[in-house]
């Protein structure tokens, strides 16, 4: 009898193992969370300005090899 009340906590610890798992996870979560420094509202503003900018730039740049490529298809007759 008295292993069977043994397996029985054995069953509930291993039961409630990953929820004591999640718990400490999210526990150690708030405390980094905590320790981050967050941007200010100017340096969010101006890293999206760069950003912004930064893909308008790369758009731009294939838009242009986009063009070129086809026109030196063209001169090939490898497109209409």
């Amino acid at each position: 009898m008295a292993t069977a009340k043994a397996q029985g906590a054995g069953f509930l610890s291993r039961l409630a193992r990953p929820f004591v798992n999640l718990w400490r996870f999210l526990k150690d979560v708030r405390a980094e969370l905590q320790r981050v420094v967050w941007p200010s509202h100017e340096e969010t503003y101006s890293f999206t300005v760069v950003v912004v900018l930064a893909v308008a730039v790369v758009s731009a740049w294939v838009a242009i090899l986009d063009v070129v490529c086809m026109q030196v298809m063209r001169l090939l007759g490898l497109a209409h």
